[in-house]
């Protein structure tokens, strides 16, 4: 049983994310359904007032309940272990039937190559950090589920993966940001994701997290823009308590929990989407910045 989409994008990690990159961008359409499919659960955060050099802290609202999850098939992606290739379509109507027989779930989906692609195309015309291939037929369906309980994951998913032609179940984590904030910008930190990335816009030989200096400069930036309503600073022990609240099956002592190797975020909301793509592409050049994620909706 995997350990959650949180593992597969910021906060994860730092010593297994280059791998997960190249492995996302391998399996493009199968990851990409997760980026977008963190769901909402609020309205907006709290405007920008005056001069204040202090961005907010999240809202004290609330985490959401997380009843979803994705199940990957074998089809044309054999995937690890002893994995057989399965047949396509009527593998999966087979698996949905099963799925559904099951009482613990409320509802199970198709989610399709042509949303996971659709998708993919629209987050990367927003954020610019897209630089794999978008070719349709990379995307292919997979099944998602909806639980009546989150404490079933753990034995729905055994279940699920003792099917034949199942390779992993994993949740899809309902986000605590989606409807507070439209964009992440996700500050450069201690994880190899950061290590690749952040020398491109910093001096020489700076390294590490971003410097009080770096997220003063970037929240000023951010703050200066037409379309910018809001920004908050996610700081590494909310972001380590949404994580835990994401992951719950994990053990409490797992790496991807601890807040010393977490990244901080600035959450942006902004009037509309038409203010994104100008907002993401002058960010993620700013010293101190990893990347720019869009925040789902759904």
């Amino acid at each position: 049983m995997a350990s959650g989409y949180e593992e597969l994008s910021f906060g994860g990690d730092p010593d297994r994310e280059p791998r997960i990159r190249a492995w996302a961008a391998a399996r493009a359409g199968r990851l990409a359904v997760c980026g977008a499919a963190l769901a909402a659960a609020g309205a907006v955060g709290v405007h920008l007032y005056g001069s204040s050099r202090t961005p907010p802290p999240p809202p004290d609202a609330p985490f959401p309940v997380q009843l979803r999850f994705l199940v990957f098939t074998c089809d044309a992606d054999p995937g690890p272990g002893n994995c057989s290739p399965q047949e396509g379509a009527a593998h999966r109507r087979t698996l949905a039937g099963r799925m559904r027989a099951m009482p613990e779930l409320a509802e199970v989906t198709v989610v399709t190559g042509e949303e996971q692609h659709r998708r993919v195309v629209a987050e990367a015309a927003v954020t610019g950090e897209w630089t794999g291939p978008a070719d349709r037929a990379l995307f292919a369906d997979e099944l998602g589920g909806t639980l009546r309980r989150s404490g079933d994951f753990a034995a729905v998913a055994a279940r699920i993966e003792a099917m034949p032609g199942v390779y992993d179940v994993f949740r899809v984590p309902t986000d605590f940001w989606a409807g507070r904030a439209d964009l992440a910008v996700i500050l450069c930190g201690t994880d190899g994701w950061s290590i690749q990335e952040c020398p491109r816009n910093r001096p020489p030989g700076a390294v590490g997290a971003a410097t009080d200096t770096e997220k003063e400069a970037i929240f000023a930036w951010l703050r200066g823009r037409p379309g910018v309503e809001a920004v908050h600073l996610e700081d590494r022990g909310h972001a380590a308590r949404l994580q835990r609240h994401y992951n719950p099956e994990l053990p409490a002592g797992d790496r991807r929990f601890r807040a010393d190797v977490i990244n901080e975020s600035f959450r942006v909301k902004l009037s509309g989407p038409a203010a994104a793509p100008e907002i993401a592409k002058g960010v993620r050049s700013r010293p101190g910045v990893r990347n720019v994620q869009v925040i789902g909706s759904r």
